[in-house]
């Protein structure tokens, strides 16, 4: 087998103790020690029930004590189907951004394989964040998403190009402001007593990693506020047909990282199916909303650069995701080299080609990692 190696480094790394990203809660990834980062699993993952939860009025104390290994909720297993395909000018209603928790605290979290598209980025000491983009009429309607966590300015402008239903639970001073003040999104703010009844809290988990909602108190949320829906006909993809099976590589992985080369994750391709499994490490992801490995049609790479914030208490950073940068596109078992590009308001983020024409993807689910160096990814593709 051809191997094309984008950058040297050995797979076989260890997984380290993270730090909580709020200084809240601290927890620690068992060390194991992994062959490749995406090697598939040598049995069926463990389906892993969704939390259980309950309302709460009060939101619980941030301050609780850590815990080493949270204990796995339970709950009814939700199946997901479609290939959330989002050719531009299909939406027709504000999709939901959810900011989701990715402490280890927070594992496994419910949702992610529901999202049409997923965005992947630093918070703070190499902790990564999520923001789900859920379509309506594209993405099923879920009982369970969460833990819902807080904003960073950088979220909220990837949110605003989307005109979403941006879902958080506070932020940073930054992403509170932008949030508040953006005309281009509708704040639903966990925190807030305006948003409050919209969400609840899992017995199950130790604060600030067990706020919960669901698309329908989104959707109800946002129908309160009354406002007008605003143009979406230039959200979406350009799509095109899948490479035919025939035309499928045998394999083709992928990992990075963010600070530390130890806390890395992987995509495996799957040349059956023609999609990505993700990897902690080296362990299967599951969404517990499934109790499957998540699997996306497209995987995105950009470089973007990251600074540490002057004098923030909790070492949050910012991050520049106006303007434009080198980015990588994975679809069929291949790499594109691109350019991603986005201006402030409403502007989307979108992909360009070497020739200037914009990147076409699958149909199916887009997820967008946000990385500090393109030095930070290693690609193994077999031919």
């Amino acid at each position: 087998m051809h191997k094309h190696i984008i950058r040297a480094g050995s797979f076989a790394l260890l997984l380290v103790t993270l730090a909580g990203c709020t200084g809240n809660a601290t927890s620690s990834v068992p060390t194991t020690v992994a062959t490749t980062p995406a090697s598939a699993p040598t049995s069926a993952p463990v389906a892993t029930p969704v939390p259980t939860l309950s309302p709460s009025a009060t939101p619980a104390p941030t301050s609780a004590p850590p815990r080493a290994t949270p204990a796995p909720p339970s709950a009814t297993l939700v199946p997901i189907t479609g290939d959330m395909a989002l050719p531009r000018g299909s939406v027709k209603d504000r999709p939901l951004a959810v900011m989701i928790d990715n402490h280890p605290d927070a594992y496994p979290q419910s949702g992610l394989s529901g999202a049409a598209i997923v965005f992947e980025a630093l918070a703070e000491f190499g902790i990564t964040r999520y923001m789900a983009v859920f379509v309506p009429g594209v993405s099923p309607k879920l009982a369970v998403i969460g833990p819902v966590r807080s904003a960073r300015s950088y979220y909220v402008e990837w949110a605003k190009g989307l005109r979403a239903v941006y879902t958080h639970a506070g932020g940073s001073p930054e992403g509170l402001l932008l949030a508040q003040t953006s005309i281009e999104i509708i704040n639903n703010d966990g925190l807030r007593s305006v948003s409050g009844p919209y969400f609840r809290r899992s017995g199950e988990r130790l604060a600030p990693h067990n706020l919960y909602t669901d698309s329908a108190n989104i959707a109800a949320f946002a129908a309160s506020r009354n406002l007008e829906t605003p143009d979406l006909s230039e959200i979406g993809f350009i799509l095109k047909p899948e490479a035919p099976a025939n035309q499928h590589p045998a394999s083709q992985r992928l990992s990075y990282f963010f600070i530390y080369p130890e806390a890395y994750v992987g995509w495996s391709y799957d040349p059956a199916a023609n999609n990505y499994a993700y990897f902690r490490g080296s362990k299967p992801d599951i969404d517990s909303a499934t109790g499957e490995q998540i699997r996306f049609k497209n995987l995105i790479v950009m470089e973007v650069p990251e600074s540490s914030i002057p004098g923030d208490p909790k070492g949050r950073i910012e991050q520049q995701v106006l303007g434009e940068g080198k980015a990588r596109i994975f679809r069929d078992g291949a790499m594109t080299e691109a350019t991603w590009r986005k201006d402030a308001g409403f502007a989307q983020l979108r992909f360009y080609a070497a020739d200037s024409t914009e990147v076409s993807m699958n149909p199916g689910a887009v997820w967008i990692a946000a990385i500090p160096s393109m030095s930070n990814l290693t690609v193994e593709a077999g031919l």
